[in-house]
């Protein structure tokens, strides 16, 4: 199941999801992003709240993103998707670091 708010905000569209964006939630998100609202409009997509995304759900996001939409995420698995997705960096500010090993020079 895959709860669906769309927020205005100006010229400006934001869809909140909740749950999990796979099988018939697929068809209905599309939806919901083509209406005549939310088309052709700059669109923000909330995704703090999705437990997981299906192959369809992932086919979806990734027409959003071609078509310019922002998405908003949180968590590993979450955050990881949008960047495979989007091919950005992750923009919630954390930054990732390596770690070297301090090793003694002979």
């Amino acid at each position: 199941m895959l709860r669906i708010t769309v927020h205005q905000d100006g010229g400006r569209y934001r869809l909140e999801l909740a749950g999990k964006l796979g099988g018939p939630w697929v068809g209905e998100t599309e939806n919901v992003w083509l209406s005549a609202p939310c088309s052709g409009k700059e669109i923000e997509v909330d995704m703090r709240e999705v437990t997981g995304v299906d192959d369809a759900g992932r086919k979806l996001l990734a027409a959003m993103h071609k078509a310019g939409a922002r998405f908003i995420a949180q968590g590993v698995a979450m955050m990881a998707l949008i960047e495979d997705i989007s091919g950005e960096p992750r923009s919630d500010g954390a930054k990732r670091q390596r770690r070297r090993k301090n090793l003694p020079q002979n």
